[in-house]
């Protein structure tokens, strides 16, 4: 009598997946669906040498009416988008291949926590065959310029998938129910094919909805968003990213399974931002007198003080980059501008943000003055210099954002 296991063969669980999504088009009569499965699954297995499986489907793909439209939407991603129809313009933007060609530079902890949501994609077969849920969200919060579009444009670039970054400006309408439609739509044209989903400035149509300031639309939108969260199936990628976590509404804080928080770099994070935009240009010594001036900046901000001061080093026709240039330029990011400011107003300030950590011979360096200089303003001044705490530096930075 044979014996029956509610196993999967090894060899078919890595596909289970695909041949749904083929199954579930054809139940649906989408075409699109099943042509751009059907082709994954065919490429899938010419890749695990399954090179007779994988010609069966190329002949069945090639016979059909619609291939060749298919082929030429997969060349051109962006035709098709869905558009507003008040505005008419596009609601979301496609890039068919992200590129890693931006400095993203993780916490420890944060680069974990993302390795396993790229895991739980990519074996996401696997887990659907020992019977374990799939829900491939991600929900990314945290101050402006720490990251989290980068961080979206990683994860699409390690899956190897399409980036549909939705667009606020045209996904919001002034039409009345507009709103709602616009998200259903793009949500449809996501599921249409394998690709990440970025909602970027997600609180916009993610409000509570309690919100006595809102009208009744708000309340749709949101209804909308989250039955079309629930449909949108364990085989897509959402992501989500919001300045403003604190005005989501409860429901969408629960259809996501991965919530991350991203902050201003750390003291190790701020020196390797430093080291890879100013690719050799300051010693290791002056990298390490940035990072600590740079407290409390971001990753953009110290993106932004690089770059300036580069490009004001070719503009004025200098071969080297020195300290003093990058340090004021990350004071003025800062909120701490020391234009036209005297240096017994700013030898203070340097000491006070940079601590006994830079000696005084490096703050005469970025002001233009020497060390006893230096030391005569600070004597003069009652500088308590290394002794004073970090606290009025955070009190600075929260301030400034």
């Amino acid at each position: 009598m044979p014996v029956t296991t509610n196993s999967t063969p090894s060899s078919v669980r890595q596909y289970v997946f695909d041949i749904g999504k083929i199954v579930e088009g054809a139940l649906r009569g989408d075409q699109a669906r099943v042509l751009t499965y059907t082709d994954r699954l065919r490429s899938r297995l010419q890749d695990d040498g399954e090179k007779q499986a994988a010609q069966r489907l190329e002949r069945l793909l090639s016979a059909s009416p619609g291939h060749m439209a298919q082929v030429a939407d997969i060349a051109d991603v962006r035709r098709g988008l869905p558009v507003d129809s008040e505005s008419r313009l596009p609601i979301a933007d496609i890039d068919p291949a992200p590129t890693g060609t931006e400095i993203l530079v993780l916490e420890p902890e944060v680069g974990e926590l993302v390795e396993r949501f790229v895991a739980s994609v990519q074996k996401a077969d696997e887990l659907v065959a020992n019977g374990l849920n799939v829900s491939p969200s991600m929900l990314i919060h945290g101050p402006p310029g720490v990251g989290k579009t980068l961080l979206a444009r990683a994860v699409a670039q390690r899956l190897g998938l399409p980036l549909i970054t939705a667009r606020t400006d045209a996904l919001i309408s002034s039409y009345l129910g507009s709103t709602a439609k616009n998200v259903r739509m793009l949500f449809d044209h996501a599921a249409a094919r394998p690709c990440v989903l970025f909602l970027d400035e997600f609180d916009a149509i993610g409000k509570m909805r309690d919100d006595s300031r809102e009208l009744g639309e708000l309340k749709r939108v949101v209804i909308s968003l989250l039955q079309n969260i629930d449909a949108l199936g364990p085989d897509h990628v959402l992501l989500a990213a919001t300045n403003h976590e604190h005005l989501l509404d409860p429901a969408i804080w629960r259809r996501f399974t991965y919530k991350l928080r991203l902050g201003p770099p750390s003291t190790e994070a701020r020196g390797e931002l430093f080291r890879r935009f100013l690719r050799g240009h300051l010693e290791e010594q002056d990298i390490e007198v940035l990072t600590i001036l740079a407290e409390g900046a971001t990753g953009a901000e110290i993106k932004h003080a690089c770059e300036d001061s580069l490009r004001a080093m070719v503009l004025g026709g200098r071969a080297e980059l020195h300290l003093e240039d990058v340090a004021h330029t990350v004071m003025r990011s800062l909120g701490d501008d020391t234009e036209g400011a005297s240096p017994e107003d700013i030898v203070p300030r340097l000491a006070e943000r940079l601590g006994r950590k830079a000696s005084q011979e490096k703050i005469g360096q970025i002001v233009g003055l020497s060390q006893s200089r230096v030391s005569r303003i600070l004597n003069s001044k009652g500088d308590r210099h290394g002794r004073r705490t970090t606290a009025s530096n955070q009190g600075r930075s929260q301030k400034r954002r």
